[in-house]
């Protein structure tokens, strides 16, 4: 089972070889003719709880999760069926995603959501090629950035970039870095990414330490629109859901269901 601090280590090398082939210069020059930023904030305040829809090929816990894996499809379906945002991994080696995946699917014409940059983040680099290939919002793991400083400085870049971070937290000390290093949205993660074991009790014990009035994004391990509302019931106003919508055959309903549009209907695994 790959753990995090494997992901992480071979992030490293990827940047790097990155920043060889495509300087950051060339980026930020890419950043400039981006399309207009779509407010991702603004969705997830909406009433009721927000779903942000997850476009992943793998998992490294999971496998495969569709063999007819179509991202611009899928984002497609989810624009038309009541998400009210998107979120595709970024990540290659171990979720099956890229930064190509996230252009297509952000500058697709029949996509008019929000679309968040999903990858293990450590390097500045990474927020500037969100942004130029059309995201949104990025995502921002507190326990992968470890130097003094650079979570606050990170939000502060994709602020200027204006964007919004998703800012995760697996424990209540990451909360409270979250919050001093001035993040605006919080993600809680009911997923252990060092065991990929999932407890649902992790947003309600890391929630009840924020701020009343955060923005918060209930993660992982939701699976039906009785979890969608208990999500909410505990203050949260948006959650990602991925595994729940990716192996159903009907995605469009399953999306639905979520979002509350056809909560009278069953809800399949």
């Amino acid at each position: 089972m790959f753990m995090l601090n494997e992901i992480i280590a071979n992030k490293h090398q990827e940047i790097d070889l990155k920043k060889k082939n495509q300087p950051v210069e060339s980026l930020k020059a890419k950043v400039q003719e981006a399309r207009a930023v779509r407010d991702f904030y603004r969705a997830l305040s909406a009433p009721g709880i927000s779903l942000i829809a997850e476009i992943k090929r793998k998992s490294p816990s999971k496998g495969e999760f569709r063999t007819d894996f179509d991202p611009v499809a899928l984002g497609r379906i989810y624009s038309r069926s009541g998400a009210r945002a998107i979120s595709v991994l970024a990540d290659e080696v171990f979720f099956g995603g890229g930064a190509h995946i996230v252009e297509r699917v952000a500058n697709d014409n029949e996509v008019h959501l929000p679309v968040m940059y999903k990858e293990f983040i450590i390097d500045p680099y990474q927020i500037y090629e969100a942004r130029s290939v059309g995201a949104d919002a990025v995502l921002l793991i507190v326990r992968c950035i470890d130097k003094p400083g650079m979570l606050a400085q990170m939000i502060e870049l994709v602020h200027e970039l204006g964007m919004n971070a998703l800012v995760e937290c697996f424990t209540e000390e990451d909360a409270a870095k979250a919050v001093e290093a001035g993040a605006r949205i919080f993600g809680i993660n009911n997923r252990d990414l060092q065991t990929f074991e999932v407890d649902l009790k992790r947003s309600e014990q890391i929630r009840s330490v924020l701020p009343k009035d955060a923005l918060t994004v209930s993660e992982s391990g939701l699976s039906s629109r009785e979890d969608a509302l208990q999500a909410e019931a505990l203050g949260f106003d948006a959650m990602l859901v991925g595994e729940a919508l990716l192996k159903t055959p009907d995605i469009e309903r399953r999306v639905r269901e979520f979002s509350g549009l056809d909560a009278a209907a069953p809800n399949k695994a």
